[in-house]
């Protein structure tokens, strides 16, 4: 079942009810007596929203390709023990992820509060008491997220399926070009000692127009798969065909 079919639309239905209010606070309330702090909030949000809407889109997309696609590069299945260690891995990564994120973009919304607070007088405090409002839902967020993450990673299939358009590991889809985000190669390692191997897809992602995060997802590869994993690194860095 693809779930990013749900949050693209449910994504669009928040970024409509928010557009409304930022029309509503623009053209029915007094501007300065909150309402254009209002609809600049809720123009924020709308926008993000809207953002959040489209990826899920390209997503979800890509989860349907991949999984109506005949012609596979990789179908993996793990045991429960390996699937869970894999997701608990990726879940610490994700954590530390979004704990950066939210130090780059709420530095910069607390940074904006103060200086509102500071220099515009009474309609200033209104404004950047929403922007720390925005700032504190943000840190929710970034809470939040990889635990629904890592509950969704837990219940879904122990699967991993590689296309040339994306992957599918663990009921999570990551495309390799989409709306804010992209994949910027992909290596085979193979340690001793270390078992099992691993396929590592590296991601840009972007969060405004100077601000990226840069992410790992590492696949592991099943005993005696090792030379397809290693075929599929060549071909997706373009090294070389299968």
């Amino acid at each position: 079942q693809n779930s990013q079919w749900k949050w693209c639309h449910r994504s669009l239905l928040f970024a409509a009810i928010l557009s409304v209010v930022c029309i509503y606070a623009l053209y029915f309330t007094d501007g300065f007596s909150g309402g254009y702090a209002v609809a600049f909030v809720s123009f924020f949000l709308a926008s993000s929203a809207a953002a959040v809407a489209a990826l899920f889109f390209q997503r979800a997309r890509v989860m349907d390709g991949i999984l109506s696609s005949t012609q596979l590069l990789a179908h993996w299945t793990y045991s429960a023990k390996e699937a869970e260690q894999s997701a608990r891995r990726e879940y610490a990564d994700y954590q530390e992820r979004n704990n950066a994120m939210f130090l780059i973009i709420g530095g910069m919304l607390a940074l904006a509060a103060l200086i509102l607070m500071i220099l515009a007088g009474e309609d200033g405090l209104l404004t950047g008491a929403f922007l720390l409002a925005i700032m504190a839902l943000l840190f929710a967020a970034s809470r939040i997220a990889p635990r629904i993450a890592l509950k969704y990673a837990l219940s879904s299939p122990k699967e991993t399926l590689i296309a040339d358009n994306g992957i599918i590991y663990e009921g999570a889809v990551y495309p390799f070009q989409s709306f804010l985000m992209r994949m910027d190669g992909a290596e085979f390692f193979e340690k001793e000692g270390q078992e099992p191997a691993v396929l590592v897809f590296s991601f840009t992602q972007s969060a405004g127009m100077s601000v990226r995060s840069f992410f790992d997802i590492e696949i592991p590869v099943p005993q005696g798969e090792e030379e397809k994993a290693r075929g599929i690194a060549c071909r997706i860095a373009g090294r070389e065909s299968l």
